[in-house]
């Protein structure tokens, strides 16, 4: 559950990798067009994850040390995705020509 930035009220998310049911999520309360907003702290994590691999072969307690936080860099990254947070989705653009087919115009 999330919660939506225009009303506030919770709304179910759907499963990340369902990228469907992403483009068609709605509030339920408010009709709010919504979208995932992206994780800014998972790139920066995943470069810490990889420095963390060079320091475990420096000894065994550096390893365990690695160990430990590889562990809580996974738990935040996958609390990340599972409580993503929402943001509001453009309005489509205007479309530049009108079909006016039911106007008799001659």
């Amino acid at each position: 559950m999330a919660k939506c930035p225009a009303c506030a009220h919770e709304v179910a998310t759907p499963f990340v990798l369902n990228a469907d049911a992403w483009k068609w999520l709605v509030c339920p309360h408010c009709s709010a067009r919504l979208e995932r907003k992206n994780p800014q702290i998972v790139v920066p994590l995943i470069g810490f994850w990889v420095a963390l691999l060079a320091l475990g072969r420096l000894g065994h307690r550096f390893a365990v040390v690695a160990e430990v936080l590889m562990v809580a860099i996974f738990v935040v990254i996958l609390v990340k995705f599972m409580r993503p947070e929402l943001q509001l989705r453009k309005p489509l653009p205007k479309p530049e020509i009108e079909l006016k087919i039911n106007d008799p115009s001659n």
